[in-house]
């Protein structure tokens, strides 16, 4: 399940971290009942449940909004606002990509369209996104999301009026993903 909320785009970093934390404990209550619990960080940071082994969650905020997605399996998201961004990071994706992007009517949605997707991997595996920068590269055929080294991963997004892109990258069919 992926909840969401929109905040005051002047909300500061410390604002949007909490609301994404808030949806974590309104999901988990809804989902499961569950009003206490303690958040773990991992390896390389990725949080957890400490008492709850089998509930994977991740959080992501940007201007104006936060994202929290919770799964009974690994899950990774990434929410991130619509504006300008630095080409020199197109030096690491792939030239289908990079043509994607070049397309002069939605570049920037495009561009966000990729990002998000490669962030919710590295957030997937809990390593960010520079290792997975390179290695995935994802394509479109309509609304299906193609990447060749997906495995078991599914990936979905969702556009939200027309100023924020939200990926989600998991175990869980597509079709079972529920954005509230």
């Amino acid at each position: 399940m992926l909840l969401y909320t929109f905040l005051n785009e002047n909300a500061d970093h410390n604002e949007q971290h909490n609301a994404a934390y808030d949806l974590l404990s309104c999901g988990l209550k809804k989902i499961y009942g569950i009003s206490e619990y303690s958040v773990e960080a991992g390896e390389h940071g990725k949080p957890y449940l400490a008492e709850y082994p089998k509930i994977h969650f991740n959080l992501s905020h940007c201007k104006g909004l936060a994202v929290c997605c919770i799964s009974d399996s690994t899950v990774g998201v990434d929410a991130e606002y619509i504006r300008r961004y630095d080409p020199r990071v197109m030096k690491r994706f792939s030239e289908e990509e990079r043509r994607f992007i070049a397309d002069p009517d939605n570049s920037r949605e495009n561009f966000f369209r990729i990002w998000t997707l490669k962030e919710a991997v590295g957030k997937y595996f809990g390593t960010g996104v520079l290792p997975v920068l390179k290695e995935y590269s994802f394509a479109f055929d309509g609304e299906n999301i193609l990447c060749e080294k997906a495995g078991d991963m599914v990936f979905t997004q969702k556009l939200l009026h027309e100023k924020w892109l939200v990926s989600v990258c998991a175990h869980k069919p597509e079709n079972e993903f529920v954005f509230v």
